[in-house]
Formats: structure tokens, C-alpha cells, sequence
């Protein structure tokens, strides 16, 4: 209650950080997931309304070093206080491709709501595919494999607020995108997408197409062999 509503309800602003290992890795339904999507309902994210930075409560699930950094050095040097949520995956402490460059902490770098992709060129792209979490270095992974040089993925690492003006920025550059994907490797009712679906329809003025794991009572199933059969179907379905 205190963190939710704790500004709401008694006026009183905090700077608490919760560090929440999340992530699909096979582990079996203890071990997979925070609930994102429990916060993101507790969060008073407007669904069709611009955000500002008095929500609630700040969401984000960053995918680089320089971003868990920045979100951290912003709970420090702004004039107000929100509580911070961050998806933090176990795997990505150890993933040799979520590294980043001093120069990405240097003086004049700060957070970025949405990180585009800068291994397309703009005008081949027919598919978006936008994501969240470490997911996408999955769905990077098996772009490089396909050398399909026809599909962007987009991450949004700030969740709440939900960063209208920067995803609209990143659709413009895409103009010849015809097909827009959302891929979560959470259950359909979990992690992201019934946060993120209508704010796409209501403000980006999107239609996406959902790509994941269908719903589950659980967090996540307990046999590895089912695990992986359902990590290969998203990966195929998000590309087809």
C-alpha cells in the first residue's frame, strides 16, 4: 500500500528501489517470475492519456548496463521521489551481448524510454517487432540467424509512464512497416501485454498482433522439454 499509494494517500514521496528477478528460463512457475503485471495494474498509467511524471510509480525493465545505471543515477539526482520497479533478469549479468560502452555513462547520456535498432536500414523494414526485457536478445539472436534484413525490433525499456512520444518517433522511421508485432516471452496473462495493448491502439494508434505463450494459471510450466517446445513456437510465430 505504501509503496502504490503512499504519495496518494498520505503525501508522502519515496525513493525505494525494488530489484525483481523476472524471466522465462526454464526454472519452472517459482522461479520465473516478479508479476510484472501485478504493478503495472497497481500503476496509474492513463490508457488513453499522455503520462507525465507524476504516476505513481515508475515501471521499467531495461536490457544494458548503461540503462540500469541511468535509471538508478535518476532516482537520485531529480527533485522528486518515485518508487522504482525494475525487471531484473538473473541471465542478463552473464549475457556477453548485454554489455555497453563507457561513452553510454558519459556526462550528457541519460535514460531512454525506447531503444530503437540500429542494424536495419529503415526503409527495408515491412515487420516491427516491439519488446520488452531480456526477451529481445532471444529475438535478436534469431533475427541474425534468419538474416532477414526486413524486420526492426524496438525495446521499450520504461513501462510506466508508458513513453508515448518516443515509440511514435521510432514507428515514423518505419514508414514502408506494414505488419506490427508485440512478443512476450510471458503468458498471454501475464507480464506486458494487457498494459501495453491498449495504449498502443488508444495512443499510438497501432493494431498489434500478439506473440507468446497462451494463458496459464500458473507462471510458467514445470517440464523443460514443454518449456523449450513453446520458446521455439514464439520465436516461430514472431518472425512467420
Amino acid at each position: 500500500t505504501f509503496i502504490c499509494s503512499g504519495e496518494t494517500r498520505w503525501m508522502l514521496q519515496s525513493g525505494l528501489v525494488m530489484l525483481l528477478p523476472h524471466g522465462m528460463d526454464g526454472t519452472g512457475p517459482d522461479h520465473s517470475s516478479c508479476r510484472l503485471e501485478r504493478f503495472l495494474q497497481l500503476c496509474d498509467s492513463k490508457e488513453s492519456g499522455i503520462d507525465t511524471d507524476n504516476v505513481n510509480m515508475n515501471i521499467a525493465n531495461p536490457t544494458t548496463p548503461a540503462q540500469y545505471f541511468h535509471l538508478l543515477r535518476q532516482q537520485q539526482v531529480r527533485n522528486f521521489r518515485k518508487p522504482l520497479i525494475v525487471a531484473s533478469p538473473k541471465t542478463l549479468l552473464r549475457l556477453s551481448t548485454a554489455v555497453s560502452s563507457v561513452n553510454e555513462m558519459a556526462p550528457g547520456t541519460s535514460f531512454k524510454p525506447v531503444l530503437g535498432d540500429d542494424k536495419t536500414n529503415p526503409e527495408m523494414v515491412r515487420k516491427l517487432i516491439f519488446v520488452s526485457g531480456k526477451h529481445y536478445y532471444t529475438l535478436d539472436q534469431h533475427r541474425q540467424t534468419l538474416a532477414d534484413d526486413s524486420i526492426a525490433i524496438v525495446r521499450l525499456e520504461s513501462l510506466c509512464p508508458f513513453p508515448v512520444a518516443d515509440i511514435q518517433l521510432h514507428v515514423a522511421k518505419y514508414p514502408n512497416a506494414t505488419d506490427f508485432v508485440w512478443s512476450q516471452e510471458e503468458h498471454q496473462n501475464a507480464g506486458v501485454w494487457s498494459f501495453i495493448n491498449p495504449r498502443f491502439e488508444n495512443l499510438v494508434g497501432k493494431k498489434l498482433r500478439y506473440v507468446g505463450r497462451g494463458p496459464l494459471a500458473a507462471v510458467a510450466v514445470g517440464i523443460g522439454e514443454m518449456h523449450s517446445k513453446e520458446t521455439k513456437q514464439i520465436l516461430s510465430d514472431t518472425f512467420a
